[in-house]
């Protein structure tokens, strides 16, 4: 199978998670021998993600550049959304408990 740069590009973190079939490993191999542009995009894909590469795999592409960087910044984010989450709804709580409590001291004023 011939597959073009942007296959290539777009299977490059499964590639090098080793989690495509051993037909489309080689012909990603193959590619990668044959086209300068993804062995250096594929390489940069390595770096970014501080893994060796393997003598057998060659660059990754720019589109899986930008996309493994919008991931690792998801995933940082994460935590902060999370903290907001938790922080507004822990501020709701207290807010319940205050307006429940004035409430009750109505109450207990008008039963006097």
């Amino acid at each position: 199978m011939n597959l073009s740069c942007n296959v290539v590009q777009d299977l490059i973190v499964l590639f090098q998670e080793n989690t495509v079939s051993e037909e489309t490993r080689k012909d990603i191999r193959t590619h990668l021998k044959e086209c300068r542009d993804c062995r250096r995009v594929y390489r940069e894909y390595v770096q970014l993600n501080h893994e060796e590469a393997a003598p057998e795999k060659e660059p990754k592409p720019v589109a899986e550049l930008q996309f493994a960087e919008i991931a690792a910044r998801l995933r940082k984010n994460r935590n902060w959304g999370f903290l907001v989450v938790s922080a507004a709804f822990s501020l709701g709580i207290g807010i319940a408990v205050l307006v429940t409590r004035a409430i009750l001291k109505g109450e207990g004023r008008d039963g006097n």
